[in-house]
């Protein structure tokens, strides 16, 4: 072996442990760094034609472990779609409250029930009546606060899909920034390990937000994809982008994905995990249930309550009643059967007029003074006008009329007690003249509180030329498949455009959404209910139609959107004329089968208190809503089980996000002992690099003090 070759051999051996101690400190200074991955030194043989001539540094690179790194991107994802779950829908179980505290929705509807029972001890106490009407404020004033809280939640959740969406747009543009910088420097033969361990530690911050999965290029860098294929990173940077909702019970939009290609493309269906994908979740399941299923029980509480209502009377007896907002025209068909009974009392209570109403014959009798009023043509207006004839001849004279879909019933100077006639009660969609009507209803709404019309399909439809029902279409995995508009236009705005017509409107195929589900209308009750195609998701987008002059929209009518089901819960309450007078509480339950002349109002009637009371514990049937199922039970059972589902949810995803903790915890553990830097292990190599420096150093020095001694005897 030749002097060069030893010299070279040994200087080969310097930069070689020069490298490696270079390696070490680079690790041992980032033992601390969150991500960091520790970087190895590879070696190889340097031959010189067969005989050796030293080392080559052949690499350095980090020690990562593909496998690891993919459990770890799994179990992260996992944790971050489960802690947002898990943070909101404990806040939404917070808004119920303590079912045991005495600020709950709960408590407040138990001082509701105990006041009516106070009041049932003394129903002529003025404090007694103010009480029990505060109380029923408060409980819906709760309903209120907590609906409010839940869209706040919703909203939150929508606008935190904004932000993590922004995020990941970020980290995916420095991801592809610095899959550039890596290429250059493997083309260069440059240590690309700092630019790889930057675009580490941005994968696995990515990985909290969307679930994905990564492919090392042979040229250097990497692919980036989400769990179900979306490209995030690939020769360029995806594009994403969300715009957050501004207007509760609006539709949500969708994460476009490379929308500048024009694809509409929608990532949605690719997110399998991350905190984006829990967001969508708990704002589009969760809390969204959790809202619709609130308003469902404030909607049936004031049902309840309105059915009795309804038969009671106050005392004095209300001199004139303002029905409910029906959504109904004139033109309508009544659709009544049975029998009602209207009783009109002078200034003492005394029963002055009785007037029988019987729908199947379709006429009205009086008393005094005897007469018969017929409403033969059988809408609602004709109803109304033969209503108006009786009030009117009666002493003292009334008056009744039809306008803007609520029925307003006055008895001049007397007051007005309506009921049903217990032999033969009335019926309209399962509920009675004055309840349908809500003539002296307890809890009121601007709209419709319950989506049982009555119509069937024969009926004029009635909506203004002009209004639309927009609809978006999506596909079992979320991505866009088609908007379609139904206009009251053409043929649907004509004067004979009936509900059939709409309805086969709404179902028609290529203008319609009738090849991605379907409309019907209930017979029975006259409801309209979309049944959907299991493999589409049709969301309404907006509804501007308007029944009239009543200003409620199909929707509205039927509860086919968010903003007529769970915004009950935001617009329910005791009907002004009650709260700011609270002497028309009806609490008596008057004998209108008494005789002309007989006192029937009282002050001291306590029945209807009684029967308000008795409705907490009777078995009604409610329809699923939300996160509750369908069952029959009784209100104060079913306000229960609400605050339960509440309390379950959150506990369920608490749980769920504990475990997945847990599991990220342990992958991450597993990947650290892998991949992090141990200082023993970096302090022993510290060691052997420096002691091959030295023994590289000393053959150097042999080399030369070989090669002076040599050239000394030669000059010699």
């Amino acid at each position: 072996m030749s002097f060069g070759s030893v010299l070279l051999t040994g200087l080969s051996g310097l930069r070689a442990a020069q490298t490696g101690m270079s390696v070490v400190s680079q690790n041992i200074s980032n033992a601390n760094t969150p991500g960091y991955v520790r970087t190895e030194m590879h070696l190889a043989p340097r031959t010189n034609l067969g005989p050796g001539a030293g080392v080559d540094v052949a690499a350095v690179r980090r020690a990562a472990d593909q496998f690891l790194s993919t459990a770890s991107y799994i179990s992260v994802a996992a944790h971050g779609a489960a802690a947002a779950r898990a943070d909101l829908l404990a806040r939404a179980q917070s808004s119920f409250g303590d079912p045991a505290s005495e600020t709950s929705m709960f408590a407040m509807l138990d001082s509701f029930w105990s006041s009516l029972t106070e009041l049932g001890v003394d129903p002529a106490s003025t404090l007694r009546r103010v009480n029990a009407v505060s109380d029923l404020e408060t409980t819906y004033a709760e309903v209120h606060r907590i609906g409010q809280s839940l869209q706040d939640l919703i909203a939150e959740a929508d606008q935190r899909i904004g932000d993590a969406v922004a995020d990941a747009q970020s980290l995916i543009n420095r991801i592809a920034q610095l899959n550039e910088e890596i290429r250059l420097n493997k083309r260069t033969d440059a240590d690309a390990s700092a630019a790889e361990n930057a675009q580490s530690a941005l994968i696995d911050e990515l990985s909290r937000l969307i679930d994905v999965r990564v492919s090392a290029l042979p040229e250097g860098g990497v692919h980036v994809r989400t769990s179900g294929g979306g490209l995030l990173v690939g020769a360029q940077a995806a594009t994403l982008s969300y715009s957050p909702n501004t207007a509760p019970f609006s539709a949500n939009g969708v994460i476009a994905f490379n929308a500048e290609l024009g694809t509409q493309s929608n990532i949605e269906p690719f997110l399998l995990g991350g905190e984006i994908k829990g967001l969508i979740e708990v704002r589009d399941v969760d809390l969204a249930g959790l809202a619709e299923a609130l308003g469902g029980f404030a909607a049936e509480l004031a049902d309840t309550l309105n059915q009795v209502h309804n038969e009671n009377a106050s005392s004095p007896a209300a001199s004139t009643l303002v029905g409910r907002q029906t959504g109904l025209l004139g033109t309508d068909a009544l659709g009544f059967t049975g029998n009602a009974i209207v009783g009109i009392v002078d200034s003492e209570g005394d029963l002055a007029q009785r007037l029988s109403i019987d729908f199947d014959a379709q006429t009205i009798t009086g008393e005094n003074p005897a007469a018969v009023y017929n409403f033969a043509g059988g809408t609602v207006a004709d109803f109304a006008t033969a209503l108006n004839a009786a009030l009117a001849a009666a002493t003292p004279p009334g008056s009744a009329n039809f306008t803007g879909g609520k029925l307003t019933m006055s008895a001049g100077t007397g007051g007005m007690v309506i009921q049903q006639d217990p032999a033969d009660p009335s019926a309209r969609a399962g509920r009675g003249f004055a309840h349908f009507f809500g003539m002296n209803d307890l809890v009121s709404r601007p709209t419709p509180i319950f989506f049982q019309s009555g119509i069937q399909g024969g009926d004029a439809h009635g909506f203004n030329a002009g209004g639309e029902i927009s609809y978006q279409v999506r596909d079992a995995a979320g991505r866009f498949i088609a908007d379609r508009t139904i206009s009251i236009s053409g043929a649907l705005a004509a004067p004979g455009a009936d509900w059939d017509d709409l309805i086969a409107a709404l179902n028609a195929s290529g203008t319609g959404v009738g090849e991605f589900g379907s409309f019907a209308l209930d017979n029975a009750t006259g409801r309209l209910s979309f049944t959907p195609n299991p493999a589409f998701e049709v969301i309404q987008v907006h509804d501007t139609t308007q029944r009239g002059a009543t200003g409620v929209s199909v929707s509205g009518l039927h509860g086919l959107s968010d903003q007529a089901t769970a915004g009950r819960a935001l617009e329910l309450q005791v009907k002004s004329a009650i709260s700011s007078d609270p002497s028309l509480l009806a609490v008596g339950r008057p004998d209108l089968t008494s005789a002309l002349g007989d006192r029937i109002i009282e002050a001291g009637d306590n029945r209807g208190s009684a029967a308000l009371l008795a409705a907490r514990d009777t078995q009604r049937t409610f329809a699923r809503a939300g996160v509750m199922t369908g069952q029959t039970t009784t209100v104060a059972v079913y306000a229960a089980r609400l605050g339960g589902e509440a309390g379950r949810l959150s506990q369920a995803a608490q749980r769920s996000a504990e475990g997945a903790e847990a599991v990220a915890t342990a992958s991450n553990d597993r990947r650290a002992q892998v991949e992090g830097v141990s200082l023993d292990d970096e302090l022993l190599k510290m060691t052997t690099y420096q002691n091959a420096y030295a023994a590289a150093a000393r053959v150097i020095q042999a080399a030369k003090e070989m090669l002076d001694v040599l050239m000394a005897i030669g000059y010699r």
